[in-house]
């Protein structure tokens, strides 16, 4: 509500005001209280942020209940305004969804936009971006995105974030954050985006104060992550990026002076080149697999002054840095996507924990009684048995037409087989 509703709403409840402000001395006590609760009653309720439901066929009057839930995402926003959580039950929903900056959550009450299930509310299609947010703290969770003519989620607003998405098959690229700060980009599947190596890539972010991390990007256009103009203060944590056969999968581009960001704990693989830094000043990059036929890291453009160390690579790389590891990872089956640590790799015990993040690619606590291990997987002595993968079946980590009743499972779930 505007200061000139609540002005209206007052002067119609409690009378005149006087110059001096709002003239409520001369109400008994008891008109006071009424006064006053007619007045709580028709502001909006901001200090606790509410959840509403959408459906594919709710009606545009409901009240956004379970038992009458709103039509769209918009006409959600429309009728309770930012800060609140609306969460989609399971359908395809037509694109784009649009958040205009008139809804912008805080930091104690983020806008949130969540699939009810996880990939089961399924935003389709759109002559732009599927779903383009201008508003800043606003929380995009849970959806899978596809058929963009554009981008399929673009964020144009800072502290945002994306979250446990699938994003795949949009023509300019899969998820897109340019010049923001403090956003985050958490645990999605981006794949199979874009149709020019050029300009079109899984991820494309820039900006100041990122984070992303714990993200699985694979087969798209151009890069994996492709983080520029000017990247600075942020962290690439803990993502898997393979299958970008024209590009490498991680390039940082800086401003001029450098960016003082921190590459870690990710294993990139199956690319053309694996990480590139450019503009580079302040740079630290330890505890990743970085594997690549030729130049599996590239530090060009004026870069300088860059930690490079702890890191794992098929070949002696220059400026690999004294604890440099060289060799085979061990993957256990890297042909069906699955860059789980075998007991013989090289990368386990390797890392430094000066860097490392608290916690691994599942969530969990990284120990601190031994030195981490390299890659975005810790070693999980279970995940590389044979019983751990009973079911399995060829391209494991990939979906199957729905007809066929297999589906890849959460690859964010730890599997539970204990030997």
């Amino acid at each position: 509500m505007s200061a000139f509703q609540l002005f209206s709403v007052w002067s119609v409840v409690s009378g005149p005001v006087a110059s001096s402000g709002l003239r409520i001395s001369s109400l008994t006590p008891v008109a006071t209280k009424l006064r006053l609760a007619l007045l709580l009653a028709v502001l909006p309720m901001n200090a606790s942020a509410a959840s509403y439901y959408v459906v594919t066929d709710g009606k545009a009057g409901n009240d956004g209940s379970q038992e009458k839930p709103f039509p769209s995402v918009e006409a959600a926003l429309a009728k309770v305004g930012g800060g609140q959580t609306i969460i989609l039950k399971p359908g395809i929903y037509r694109g784009p969804m649009l958040i205009d900056k008139a809804y912008a959550g805080t930091k104690a009450h983020p806008t949130v936009i969540k699939s009810e299930l996880k990939w089961k509310a399924v935003i389709a299609g759109a002559p732009y971006h599927v779903i383009d947010n201008l508003a800043d703290w606003v929380v995009v969770d849970g959806f899978e995105v596809l058929g963009a003519r554009y981008v399929g989620i673009k964020m144009e607003a800072d502290h945002d974030t994306v979250a446990n998405c699938w994003v795949h098959n949009n023509s300019l690229g899969g998820v897109a954050m340019h010049n923001r700060a403090g956003g985050l980009i958490e645990n999605n599947l981006v794949e199979f985006n874009g149709s020019h190596v050029q300009f079109h890539h899984g991820i494309y972010a820039d900006g100041d104060g990122l984070s992303i991390r714990g993200n699985i990007v694979r087969h798209n256009a151009g890069f994996g992550l492709h983080l520029y103009p000017s990247l600075r203060n942020s962290v690439i944590a803990c993502n898997l990026v393979y299958g970008h056969a024209s590009k490498p999968g991680i390039i940082v581009v800086c401003p001029d002076g450098g960016g003082r960001n921190v590459i870690v704990n990710n294993t990139v693989a199956e690319n053309d080149g694996a990480l590139a830094i450019w503009h580079g000043n302040g740079e630290v990059v330890v505890n990743n697999i970085l594997l690549a036929g030729r130049n599996a890291i590239s530090l060009a453009q004026q870069t300088t002054n860059v930690l490079v160390d702890y890191n794992l690579c098929t070949q002696t790389e220059d400026r690999q840095g004294a604890h440099a590891i060289t060799g085979d990872p061990k993957f256990v089956d890297a042909g069906r996507g699955v860059f789980w640590l075998k007991p013989e790799s090289a990368a386990i015990g390797k890392g430094t924990p000066e860097y490392a993040p608290a916690t691994d690619f599942w969530g969990r606590p990284v120990a601190k009684d031994r030195p981490p291990d390299v890659g975005a997987f810790a070693f999980v002595p279970a995940l590389a048995t044979e019983q751990a993968r009973v079911g399995w079946y060829y391209n494991w980590a990939y979906r199957f037409a729905p007809a066929s009743g297999r589906d890849m499972p959460d690859l964010w779930a730890l599997p539970t087989w204990k030997p």
